[in-house]
């Protein structure tokens, strides 16, 4: 067309003309130039001025357009234009973005292919590209991947870090410390700081390490298959049990106690909460009334925790897999009276008291000065009126409750051993334990943690993790003639425990405490006999 109009320029009107330079068919210098002098004078006088006339619009549609391309027209349709200048301003302006978007996609494209996990690929990425946006994140992950090595990033600080998440219910729900859970775990594996296989290879070493909840999750998400925990021998009842969904049993909160009610030997069960101390009182009852050690078992009804008694006892069958129950409130006392049978047919009044979870760290709270709340008083209260103001006469046993392994977990901001301390010191100081008690232990749950453990391993356990702690025990139990001044360790298992929800129950360790119990506790015979010798007692 172009060259069809330079051959034939004098039968085109100038309007004509005018409108293929608009829209680039033709230039004007090119009119001027290539037509053989056919371009007559006054003709390029009418084009110029119409041209001329429409520069302002001309430029309006520039600015609007706001191309190389629009910019090139205007200034091949207007070369003497009254905005040249700008013209020529803005073109360099564009093509200068356009190199810069060019050089930002090619770095984009190249940081896409960036290992961030690896220092050196980052370092090179830098060199190459020193201009790039991503510098700065660049820079930001080497200094990352730098701390994390002081640091020492590895599987064990992944543990530790799970194990660091808040268990305290009255701060943080299951579903928020599952959240967090699967938040960290998620952060080493994308960002390379531990492998997909030694995690499961953590797990395969515990299974209890996260809960069902956190499992589940991992599984929808794709971070982790079902193969997988098949491949780690993980039983596949733990996982049918985990998608069906059962849930665990919950407990109400019971009436305020103030005094044990019952005249019988009083076992008193202490820990923090998430020891696992009512799941272990779970499993001796189960065994006490399942008639394995003792022959029968009568409940009392008039018992303060009769009602969650009876869950417990219900709670294990040896070797069949439950579902452990939900954990009780942290701040509920449970007085739990019943006889238990021996097999020669006598008569032992038992009472188990279930202490408050919360209540050690009321406990060093009322040491430390610091802040109590109305429920810590209340909980400190019911202490004082079951130990202090109404003290039955019966003997008594005091059982704490730790739990293997988790002598690095906080709950708030304190590990459980603080919290052991603080309360040895509050019964040093109120007098709780007097000689009317016959014995202290400490109970170790999860000792199936140990593999091959002999006689030493909790006893080197306790000693290396909470020896003061145990010394301050030992001191009491010296000063108050107790178990001739020593505090005795019982290790203690559940069974399998599996993501913190399902237990495939070992009746063992739950035996040997009911053994104890009954050794332990003051009996008498039942029937005519049983009367004739109480009489004769005296």
């Amino acid at each position: 067309m172009k060259q069809k109009i330079l051959d034939n320029v004098s039968e085109y009107s100038a309007s004509q003309l005018v409108e293929y330079i608009r829209t680039g068919v033709v230039t004007f210098d090119e009119l001027v130039q290539d037509t053989d002098g056919e371009f007559a004078v006054e003709k390029r006088r009418e084009v110029k001025h119409i041209l001329e006339s429409g520069d302002a619009e001309e430029w309006n549609n520039v600015k609007v357009q706001h191309s190389i391309e629009a910019v090139q027209h205007y200034l091949d349709t207007y070369p003497n234009g009254q905005f040249r200048a700008e013209a020529r301003a803005l073109k360099n302006e564009l093509e200068s973005e356009l190199q810069k978007s060019y050089l930002q996609a090619t770095t984009d494209d190249a940081w896409t292919l960036v290992d961030k996990s690896d220092k050196n690929e980052l370092r090179e990425f830098i060199k190459k590209y020193p201009n790039s946006t991503h510098v700065s994140e660049a820079r930001k992950l080497i200094d990352s991947l730098l701390l994390d090595e002081i640091m020492g990033v590895d599987i064990d600080t992944l543990v530790t870090q799970i194990n660091q998440v808040p268990t305290d219910k009255t701060a943080v729900t299951q579903e928020q410390r599952d959240n967090k859970t699967i938040a960290i775990i998620e952060k080493f594996l994308s960002e390379k700081k531990v492998r997909k296989s030694d995690f499961l290879n953590k797990i395969k070493e515990d299974h209890n390490l996260v809960s069902s909840g956190v499992v589940k999750r991992l599984i929808n998400s794709g971070t982790i298959s079902i193969e997988d925990l098949i491949s780690i021998e993980i039983d596949r009842l733990f996982i049918q049990k985990m998608f069906n969904g059962e849930s665990a049993q919950s407990f109400s909160t019971p009436e305020k106690l103030d005094k044990i009610h019952k005249q019988s030997t009083e076992i008193y069960f202490w820990g923090i909460p998430s020891s696992g101390k009512s799941c272990a009182l779970g499993a001796i009852l189960s065994v006490a009334a399942s008639g394995k050690v003792a022959h029968s078992m009568d409940a009392d009804t008039e018992s303060q925790g009769y009602g969650y008694m009876t869950k417990l006892i219900n709670l294990f069958q040896n070797g069949e897999i439950g579902t452990l129950m939900e954990g009780t409130s942290v701040d509920s006392f449970y007085e739990m009276g019943f006889d238990l049978v021996d097999k020669e047919g006598k008569i032992h009044p038992i009472t188990c008291i279930d202490m408050a979870g919360e209540l050690m760290r009321c406990m060093y709270k009322a040491n430390a000065g610091d802040n109590m709340s109305e429920t810590d008083e209340v909980m400190l209260d019911t202490l004082t009126k079951v130990l202090i103001d109404n003290r039955s006469t019966s003997r008594k046993m005091h059982i704490f409750v730790i739990e293997y392994g988790a002598e690095d977990r906080l709950y708030e901001g304190l590990p459980q051993r603080v919290y052991l301390e603080g309360a040895v010191s509050y019964i040093k100081n109120t007098g709780i334990f007097k000689k009317d008690t016959d014995a202290i232990y400490i109970m170790i749950t999860k000792a199936d943690k140990v593999k091959n453990a002999t006689k030493d391993t909790f006893t080197n356990y306790i000693n290396d993790k909470y020896l003061g702690f145990y010394n301050g025990l030992e001191q009491i139990c010296k000063d108050n003639e107790i178990n001739k001044g020593k505090v005795e360790k019982i290790a203690f298992s559940l069974g399998e425990v599996c993501f913190q929800n399902y237990c495939r129950f070992n009746s063992r360790p739950a035996e040997n405490v009911v053994s104890l119990l009954l050794q332990r506790s003051a009996s008498f015979r039942g029937g005519k006999r049983g009367m004739f010798e109480k009489i004769f007692r005296g």
